[in-house]
């Protein structure tokens, strides 16, 4: 027995699914007209606004367009700003903005002077002639043209940062300082060496922290203790408190060091040999070191730096078996008590 097959049924589209379909259609056929429109506006725009920036001497300023919408990339936020401007005023440019790159990081610089008595050395790479002149110019206005030897090369791709302040702590140094080292590298600054006095490192340290480099402070200064302790015994007209002549030349050299060294504080202390009755021993040893606070503060001192105090016979030095020993006791001591100088974090 044959089947009969069973009849087929007509497939219809929905209205809906015809309406998807039409307008996907008409959504692909309009996207593929307006493109080469597109690329069209696009490439105008960045013409124009290429030619404006090059009549505007911007010809460093880089345009690209995205529709109607423009960015710069320029090198600096002035060149920026006004680049902006123009391309605004250019008929079809909807908005526009800007970059600007981050500038490559540079080598720091690296610089070595040697300083001495007798000249200046330098050595190390700078970025432009002009940091080179500052810091010879520098060098030669302490020594000299013919005491500078200039061993600095010129690299563009080496950075300045600190270097700018440079030449101002060479002449802190100055060409009658002691031997000493300036150096700068990897945005540290070096400095080694003896200064004079504390007032001359004080000078050097603010000039080289004005770079704005990392300063390593390996300046030493001389022993304000050792350096009175070398002077001559300070004497007396005998039986008075007036300073002999050389005692007066001695305690302005005294006053000059002081001066120079302001941490240092310092105890005056008057001592006589057992000549005379123990009271008015004690009253001249009193009066001797009054005279020396005094002539040190009319020569400079701030007075509460100094103080003084007479024993009269009551600390002799030596043993009072002789004339010289009688001398020796009859005598004004300077014993300084110092504070340290600052240190480089300013403590």
């Amino acid at each position: 027995m044959t089947k009969t097959p069973a009849p087929r049924r007509e497939r219809r589209f929905s209205p809906l699914v015809a309406l998807i379909v039409a307008i996907l259609g008409l959504a692909v056929l309009g996207t593929a007209q307006q493109l080469p429109n597109r690329h069209r506006m696009e490439a105008d725009l960045t013409q124009r606004s290429t030619v404006a920036l090059h009549a505007a001497g911007l010809s460093d300023v880089r345009v690209t367009f995205t529709g109607r919408d423009g960015k710069l990339t320029a090198g600096s936020a002035a060149e920026a700003d006004r680049a902006r401007g123009v391309v605004r005023a250019l008929a079809g440019v909807r908005a526009v903005e800007s970059e600007i790159p981050a500038a490559p990081l540079r080598v720091p610089p690296t610089v070595s002077v040697a300083l001495g008595h007798d000249g200046a050395s330098l050595r190390g790479t700078v970025p432009t002639a002009e940091s080179r002149t500052a810091l010879v110019d520098a060098a030669v206005a302490a020594y000299g043209a013919g005491a500078v030897d200039d061993d600095l090369t010129v690299d563009p791709e080496v950075g300045d940062a600190a270097l700018a302040g440079l030449p101002e702590v060479l002449r802190a140094f100055g060409g009658d300082g002691p031997d000493a080292r300036v150096e700068l590298h990897g945005g540290t600054l070096t400095l080694t060496g003896t200064a004079p006095s504390e007032l001359y490192r004080d000078a050097v340290l603010s000039a080289a922290r004005r770079t704005g480099a990392v300063v390593d402070d390996r300046i030493e200064v001389p022993d304000v203790r050792r350096r009175l302790g070398e002077l001559p015994r300070l004497t007396f007209d005998s039986g008075g408190d007036s300073l002999t002549s050389d005692s007066r030349r001695s305690l302005v050299t005294v006053a000059r060091i002081l001066k120079a060294n302001p941490s240092a504080r310092v105890r005056i202390e008057g001592h006589t040999d057992s000549t005379g009755s123990a009271e008015s021993n004690l009253v001249l040893s009193r009066a001797r070191a009054q005279t020396v606070h005094d002539f040190l503060v009319g020569h400079g001192v701030v007075g509460d730096r100094l103080s003084a105090e007479g024993y009269g016979e009551t600390r002799p030095k030596v043993a009072e078996t002789s004339a010289s020993g009688l001398a020796q006791n009859r005598r004004v001591e300077l014993l300084v008590t110092a504070t340290p100088p600052p240190t480089d974090d300013g403590t």
